[in-house]
């Protein structure tokens, strides 16, 4: 094969001949030539890179990282049976005041009279409504377990609040019922003088009797009208041994002529509690009790309430 070899400026040229064995001979040099280059470079990269290469190295660093995860993964299996536990004793909180309100609104029940079934509280709630479906622009996220418990605990406070306050309002609604002025003074006996104007039995005059008369048996129970406070327990000038007793709203009642007191001033008293035992002190002509009712500081005729029926 000839060669011609041209100088840039063609100024010169060259020639010469080569053979065709000569010319493979400098292809096979050349290609092995790019082929040891290329695989030093390999060689080079994968020995640098034990990530790659499985030697006895890359196996200890796996190790090590397994042994990190292992750590890992124990972390986060103790916080979770930590937090687990904190779940299992919050939920346990939660049940016991469960328990209670059921408790209280089961004597709710009781105290507001309601029908049997019309208000269950061993029975879960009704609820319903239409399934509200996410919209392709939008979309719900699943409350985690822990924001579930804290919405529970605050239904929870607000249904207790709500409760109470029904309790509250029903008491006291208990508390006025009882204060509620009905009834007699005693509980055997007959009415021996009226309410209004009279003969004296003393002076045999025409006289104001503010109050009733009922006799009966000396020793005998005087008993209270309504519920409330004693507000006097002793002697009063005609009245003998008094005892007073304001029911509030305006409302006092008096019990005179007794042998015994059976309370004092300050006491609470409920009605029907027995107050004092039949007597005769004071201005009597024999064992009755002198039975008054006073409205807003004015005596009423007490048969207006001793025959009503109360709350």
């Amino acid at each position: 094969m000839k060669v011609i070899v041209v100088k840039q400026d063609h100024s010169r040229t060259r020639s010469f001949r080569v053979s065709g064995n000569r010319l493979v001979a400098v292809a096979a040099t050349a290609m092995s030539l790019c082929l040891l280059l290329g695989g030093g470079l390999t060689y080079m990269t994968m020995k640098n890179d034990t990530s790659i290469l499985l030697t006895e190295e890359g196996v200890q660093q796996w190790k090590v990282e397994l042994d990190e995860q292992k750590k890992e993964v124990d972390i986060v299996r103790r916080e979770a049976e930590r937090q687990i536990d904190a779940l299992t004793l919050r939920l346990a909180e939660l049940q016991g005041r469960i328990t209670r309100l059921d408790a209280v609104g089961e004597r709710l029940t009781v105290t507001a009279k309601l029908d049997d079934g019309e208000f269950e509280f061993d029975e879960v709630p009704a609820v319903g409504g239409p399934e509200d479906v996410a919209g392709s622009d939008s979309f719900h996220t699943k409350s985690s377990l822990i924001d579930a418990i804290d919405q529970l605990s605050k239904q929870i406070d607000s249904r207790e609040q709500q409760l109470d306050l029904l309790q509250d309002l029903l008491e006291n609604k208990v508390i006025t019922d009882s204060a509620f002025v009905a009834g007699l003074p005693i509980r055997k006996g007959w009415l021996s003088s009226r309410f209004g104007s009279r003969t004296d039995p003393f002076t045999g005059k025409n006289a104001w009797h503010s109050g009733i008369d009922m006799a009966g048996k000396r020793g005998s129970d005087i008993i209270s009208v309504a519920a409330g406070v004693v507000t006097w327990a002793g002697d009063r000038y005609g009245y003998g041994l008094l005892v007073e007793v304001n029911h509030g709203n305006g409302y006092v009642t008096r019990y005179a002529h007794n042998q015994a007191a059976k309370v004092k001033v300050g006491d609470v008293v409920s009605r029907s509690q027995v107050l004092a035992e039949m007597g005769s002190s004071g201005r009597s002509t024999g064992p009755h009790v002198h039975f008054e009712v006073i409205k807003n500081g004015k005596n009423v005729d007490p048969q207006l309430y001793i025959y009503r029926a109360s709350k």
